[in-house]
C-alpha cells in the first residue's frame, strides 16, 4: 500500500492511500481534518479513480477538479488542486 500524507500551508492535513496494479489504481481511499461544504461523498472520487491509469498525473488532476467542480464543493483549508497533489504523490511514494 502507497501512503502519503500532506499539510496545506496554514490549512488542513489530507491522507491518500492507494494500491497499484499494472500502472492503474485499483483502491484508493482519501482522508483528513478537512471539511467540504457542500458535504460531498469522497467514496465517489474513489470510485471515480479506480482503474484510473497513473500515468500522466495530470489526468487524476483533471478527474479530481472536475469532481468537485460538477459537485459545486468548497473545501475549508484546502482546494481540489491539493487533493489531486496528494493522490500524485501517493503514487509516487
Amino acid at each position: 500500500m502507497k501512503k502519503f500524507e500532506y499539510k496545506v500551508p496554514g490549512g488542513k492535513l489530507l491522507r491518500a492511500k492507494l494500491e497499484i496494479g499494472n500502472g492503474r489504481i485499483t483502491s484508493l481511499q482519501l482522508s483528513g481534518d478537512f471539511f467540504m461544504e457542500p458535504e460531498t461523498d469522497l467514496e465517489e472520487l474513489e470510485t471515480r479513480l479506480t482503474g484510473f491509469k497513473v500515468e500522466p498525473a495530470v489526468y487524476i488532476e483533471q478527474t479530481v477538479l472536475s469532481f468537485f467542480t460538477s459537485h459545486k464543493t468548497m473545501i475549508a483549508g484546502a482546494s481540489p488542486k491539493d487533493f489531486a497533489y496528494v493522490i500524485n504523490q501517493a503514487v509516487k511514494a
